[in-house]
């Protein structure tokens, strides 16, 4: 979407952190969105922006009518960011869906903004780029933090964002097709970088959802972020371990992993499930606790690699 021609550049709001790579299904949006609830509920004023196509709904939004939603048509499924960028209005999130955290959520509506973007840039040139930075601007000031999470489905979405953030972290999976994904988010980096963003930081990498004994395995797996993003590329030290039946009953019931840690105390048991009393989904596996634990350990080292590329 981007080429040599000159684009007015907009300054992004301070605390702005992209959560992106350039493939899917490596805890990206998981990621991005516990980032953004565990500093709500450290007490900063907090937008989330999902401009993805899936609608993964870790918050619980969709599935269990959590927040207050603007006045007007849905914003559900990408059609409130689209409408904003179509109408080139001020974005409206759904507002308190945790204290302190409002959420412009992403869907299948997300997909049009490729084809929107791409027919303005016939009229308007390649300034297109910064329309969600435009859209965001007038309501940047009543946040301490904004956090994206970036879409893998295509170059000119990942520009969008990439153009409307001060911070870049970048998660991978230790898989050849993972560490790949990257050179295409690393492409998009360098060319907002030096024509519509030169705030625009990358504040680190980090290998997510693996073994965290296979230390020779992360090893290699850093050698290759560092080939792919770059010698100077910091990565965090934090791992999240695979869990996936705690992530996956956490996300069912659209709570964060230290949301549903708290409800171990008062979990069913096995014992009630083979009498009748319980089903297998009020049983809390105990290992959401270390995953609760890796995740919050993650997010604060991301907030601090953050302050150091600032």
């Amino acid at each position: 979407m981007l080429n040599e021609s000159a684009a007015q550049l907009i300054e992004p709001p301070e605390g702005s952190t992209v959560v992106g790579t350039g493939k899917g299904g490596v805890g990206k949006s998981t990621v991005a969105a516990h980032l953004a609830g565990e500093a709500a509920e450290a007490g900063y004023r907090t937008l989330l922006i999902c401009v993805t196509g899936q609608d993964d709904d870790d918050l619980g939004i969709k599935r269990f009518g959590r927040g207050t939603h603007p006045a007007g048509p849905s914003v559900l499924d990408g059609q409130g960011l689209y409408r904003a960028l179509h109408d080139r209005t001020p974005l409206q999130p759904i507002r308190e869906v945790r204290p302190n955290l409002d959420v412009v959520p992403g869907g299948p509506m997300v997909g049009e903004v490729s084809q929107l973007l791409m027919l303005r840039m016939m009229q308007e040139g390649p300034g297109v780029v910064l329309s969600l930075a435009r859209a965001l601007a007038p309501i940047a000031a009543l946040y301490d933090r904004v956090v994206f999470d970036s879409a893998p489905e295509s170059d000119s979405l990942e520009q969008l964002v990439l153009a409307s953030a001060k911070h870049l972290i970048v998660p991978t999976r230790s898989d050849d097709s993972s560490i790949l994904g990257m050179e295409r988010i690393s492409r998009n980096f360098k060319v907002v970088k030096r024509q519509v963003n030169p705030h625009l930081q990358m504040a680190g990498a980090f290998l997510y959802g693996s073994n965290r004994s296979a230390t020779l395995m992360h090893a290699a797996v850093r050698d290759d972020i560092r080939r792919t993003l770059g010698e100077g590329t910091p990565i965090l030290d934090t791992i999240v371990g695979y869990r996936e039946l705690p992530a996956r009953n956490a996300r069912k019931k659209g709570l964060l992993f230290g949301e549903y840690a708290e409800l171990l105390p008062t979990s069913a048991t096995r014992y009630d499930v083979k009498a009748g009393r319980a089903t297998d989904a009020d049983v809390v596996p105990d290992t959401i606790i270390p995953l609760a634990k890796e995740m919050r350990e993650l997010n604060q080292e991301i907030l601090e690699h953050c302050r150091k590329a600032a």
